[in-house]
């Protein structure tokens, strides 16, 4: 009777057991289940961060990409500003001057200043040469003057290239090749046009020749100065109509002769243009050639060699 007064309470113990049992089998699922959840949770949160660092990785290499193209923008910038630069330099070539020297109301006239010394000249030797031309005498004695070609147009000194052409005279800068003045004065042309100009301290200093007999306001030297456009000097009528004229120091060595004249070695004051002395010749002057301390002198029909001191 006991036994059965307590059956209801042993049944009761055991439901209350399973019951127990079956709770802590649904709260360990449920936490199973929270665990995935949350693990997935964090797996598409580290792939999210993944993706978003591939994204920022990606987005900086852009940005670093685009941060080369300004170097690019700037070399391209360089080689289109270039030309510009090269058209400074262009720039600054100096700009050719034409000028046209007018001598036709020139008269002789001398500035005031000191008389340069004249050389002394003295004649070593006179010989007939048949009257032959002056370059085959040039030729023949092996005479050097500062000439560029074999045309007898062009010649050079210290400082200038020298070039005629046609009735203009181009001069250009030694060095650099510049043509710094085309000028165009009136003067007649022999077969020999060379070393007859000089330009010195921006002082022109050239010949007007006229081929034929003395006349008024012909064959004369002239110093003009290019920057200023101003007649310097100009010498006496029938001072110079040879081929070319030799500037040494302060002097200017030049002739002049024709048939039925007196003939002469003239010696011109650099500065003034006055006559500083003259040598008579037998013959018209027509080529001169200094060389080793020596005046060699070719005339009509006459070779000259004089010791200049």
């Amino acid at each position: 009777m006991d036994k059965v007064k307590c059956m209801p309470f042993i049944i009761l113990c055991m439901l209350l057991s399973g019951c127990g049992a079956k709770k802590n089998t649904i709260s360990t699922e449920t936490a199973m289940q929270t665990s995935e959840i949350e693990l997935k949770g964090e797996t598409e949160s580290s792939s999210k961060n993944a993706t978003e660092t591939t994204a920022k990785s990606s987005s900086e290499a852009d940005t670093e990409s685009m941060t080369v193209s300004p170097s690019e923008t700037d070399l391209d910038t360089d080689i289109e500003t270039s030309p510009v630069a090269n058209e400074d330099t262009e720039n600054n070539t100096p700009e050719t001057k034409y000028i046209t020297i007018d001598l036709s109301t020139a008269r002789e006239t001398h500035p005031t200043g000191d008389a340069a010394a004249p050389f002394d000249l003295k004649i070593v030797s006179e010989e007939e040469n048949g009257i032959d031309f002056a370059n085959e005498w040039y030729d023949r004695k092996g005479l050097s003057l500062p000439m560029i070609g074999t045309d007898w147009n062009s010649f050079y000194d210290d400082n200038y290239q020298y070039l005629w052409s046609g009735e203009e005279l181009y001069i250009y800068e030694n060095g650099t090749g510049n043509c710094l003045y085309v000028l165009t004065y009136p003067t007649d042309k022999w077969y020999i046009n060379g070393n007859n100009a000089c330009l010195k301290d921006g002082i022109f200093y050239g010949a007007s020749v006229t081929n034929g007999y003395a006349q008024p306001d012909t064959c004369f030297m002239f110093a003009y100065d290019l920057e200023n456009n101003k007649l310097l000097w100009r010498s006496a009528d029938q001072t110079c109509n040879s081929m070319n004229f030799i500037v040494k120091n302060n002097v200017i060595i030049c002739g002049y002769g024709f048939p039925s004249e007196d003939d002469y070695l003239y010696q011109l004051d650099l500065h003034t243009g006055e006559v500083l002395s003259r040598l008579t010749l037998k013959k018209q002057p027509d080529l001169l050639v200094y060389q080793d301390n020596t005046l060699y002198v070719h005339t009509y029909s006459y070779n000259y060699t004089i010791e200049i001191k």
